[in-house]
């Protein structure tokens, strides 16, 4: 009897002890909420948890992405509204001064690569840094305009020299104060390359030909700079992507993307949406077709290939698939911290889903860029077929224009878009599982980012 009361006792310590005793991801230090609601020391805090807890989270590409996403949901342990971090460069050799690469924004994606060195405020935190040791160091904005205190420390990923950056807490703008100028004017001069544009992409010969030529340009890019290990040199990647927003790069429908090719399919480039940087590209279309996953096939099957599916056409008003208002997911997804909603706000595309319902016709190339490490990434772009000859980047496959009739032309396209159609749908076979998005109203909104 004794033995039995023992062991029960020890039962029900056990399950106390347990209830009591934070899990092993438990956050030590203050969240955004906390630090926003606090004083100058709750900032602080709250950078040094960040640093402290990064560095028990990023250990791989992957791992900095999730982390990268989590500091993006509103409402979680990293953003709460106007309070978020930002990540910018640290001064090395170079002719970037500490700040002039926003290498990471919790609340506005659209930011990256830009200053805000024209911002005194902000200027004069981040020039503190380089003489701090490591240590956190704040400013007060007296006019209160950009934030009541306002802190930044400097961090690095592990065992790699030279990586070093700075986190900024505490420090709200508006999007128009972030300047590309000073990494626009630094683009590649491509002249006597001979890659094909985008604005001459209209059929799937010259959409593989634009491509390669896109895989060509990073290649030789990414060779100009040290990186360790094999690993992406993450500052000049962030540096060249408004230079890939803009000619020859893209125009019109026609942009490219990139995506770290695992099982999670998370995207780190977008020409054209940066929302789905740091996201997973495991989307499911109005044809039930897992997107990321299928593309996942068709790279690990043959190297590169075309795949037939529904997404956001930039020309196209109405075709969008977005929140209508803002608040969380119902479900769980691979980039969100554990135990953390996933929020969506109005106007963004819909985790889980495709950002739209025009059908393109993607075409994907997978490589490691001549890093020559053991991650590999996706690189795709895509066409979206139109009964009319659009040509020239506008969207349009000029595939019939100038070939006969207008009644046989006519004809033709509509045989097109019909197969094209037909082959979306039976992509449902290679959708794989379908992400649990459940009870989240979305509309048809036209969104130019």
């Amino acid at each position: 009897m004794m033995k039995k009361v023992a062991a029960v006792t020890l039962f029900f310590f056990c399950i106390i002890a347990f209830s009591v005793a934070p899990p092993a991801s438990a956050h030590d230090g203050p969240t955004a909420e906390e630090a926003s609601a606090g004083d100058m020391d709750d900032m602080k805090n709250f950078l040094l948890h960040l640093k402290r807890h990064r560095a028990q989270r990023v250990t791989s590409d992957e791992g900095r992405i999730e982390f990268r996403n989590a500091m993006r949901n509103n409402n979680g342990v990293w953003r709460h509204d106007d309070t978020y971090v930002i990540t910018v460069n640290k001064s090395g050799g170079d002719s970037f001064q500490s700040g002039d690469i926003i290498l990471f924004h919790g609340k506005h994606p659209e930011a990256l690569s830009a200053s805000l060195r024209g911002i005194p405020v902000f200027r004069n935190l981040v020039d503190m840094v380089e003489g701090a040791g490591g240590e956190v160091v704040c400013v007060r904005d007296n006019s209160g305009e950009y934030g009541n205190h306002i802190c930044a420390v400097e961090d690095s990923d592990t065992g790699e020299a030279g990586d070093s950056f700075i986190h900024v807490g505490g420090f709200d703008h508006e999007l128009r104060e972030a300047d590309h100028s000073k990494s626009l004017a630094a683009c590649p001069d491509l002249s006597g390359k001979g890659w094909l544009s985008a604005d001459m992409v209209n059929d799937e010969p010259s959409l593989v030909r634009y491509l390669e030529g896109v895989n060509e340009h990073i290649a030789e890019e990414l060779a100009k700079v040290s990186h360790s290990g094999g690993r992406l040199p993450l500052e000049r990647m962030v540096q060249l992507m408004p230079c890939w927003r803009e000619p020859p790069w893209q125009s019109g429908s026609i942009y490219f993307y990139i995506i770290i090719y695992t099982d999670k399919q998370y995207g780190i480039f977008n020409g054209l949406t940066p929302q789905f940087q740091d996201t997973t590209l495991l989307l499911i279309d109005d044809n039930g077709l897992n997107v990321g996953q299928a593309v996942r096939d068709i790279v690990e099957e043959r190297n590169e290939g075309f795949l037939t599916y529904l997404w956001d056409d930039p020309v196209v008003p109405g075709d969008e698939v977005v929140c209508e208002e803002t608040g969380p997911v119902p479900g769980t997804f691979p980039e969100s911290e554990e135990g953390e909603e996933v929020f969506c706000e109005v106007g963004s595309p819909i985790p889980g889903r495709s950002p739209g319902t025009s059908v393109k016709r993607g075409y994907f190339i997978l490589t490691d860029f001549g890093l020559g490490g053991s991650t590999e990434y996706v690189l795709g772009s895509g066409i979206y077929p139109k009964s009319e000859a659009g040509g020239g980047g506008g969207g349009g496959c000029a595939i019939v224009a100038g070939s006969g009739s207008e009644p046989e032309a006519a004809a033709f396209n509509l045989f097109l878009i019909v197969a094209a159609l037909f082959m979306a749908i039976s992509g449902k076979s290679r959708s794989g599982e379908k992400l649990p998005v459940r009870d989240l109203r979305a509309r048809r909104k036209s969104m130019r980012l």
